[in-house]
C-alpha cells in the first residue's frame, strides 16, 4: 500500500500461513462483514502491508452462495497451497462426488 506500477510485488501466502504471519507479527486479524473475509495489517520497512485470506467462516459463507443460487457445483483451485479447513467445511456442507 499505495500499489505503484513496476514497484509493488505482492507475496502469495496460503491460508495457514497467513494466520501464522499475523501471530508472528502481532497483528490482530480482524473479519470484514462486506467482503466476509479475514484480513490484516501490519508494518515492515516502513511499508505498510494488508493480508486478505479465507478461514472457516469465510468458505462457509462463499460455498453457501452455489446453494442460494443454485448452482449445480463450485469448484475449487487448491495447488501447493493446503488449507484443511477447506476439506471440512465442504465435506460438512455436500456430498461429494468424483467424476470419471
Amino acid at each position: 500500500m499505495p500499489y505503484i506500477e513496476g514497484r509493488s510485488r505482492a507475496r502469495s501466502l496460503g491460508n495457514v500461513q497467513a494466520v501464522e504471519q499475523a501471530i508472528q507479527v502481532g497483528a490482530p486479524i480482524q473479519y470484514d462483514e462486506t467482503a466476509q473475509s479475514p484480513h490484516y495489517n501490519y508494518w515492515r520497512e516502513r511499508a505498510e502491508h494488508e493480508v486478505w485470506f479465507e478461514d472457516a467462516r469465510s468458505i462457509r459463507v462463499k460455498l453457501a452462495l452455489a446453494g442460494e443460487y443454485q448452482l449445480r457445483g463450485v469448484s475449487i483451485w487448491n495447488i501447493m497451497r493446503y488449507f484443511p479447513q477447506l476439506w471440512l467445511v465442504l465435506n460438512n456442507l455436500y456430498q461429494i462426488e468424483k467424476l470419471p
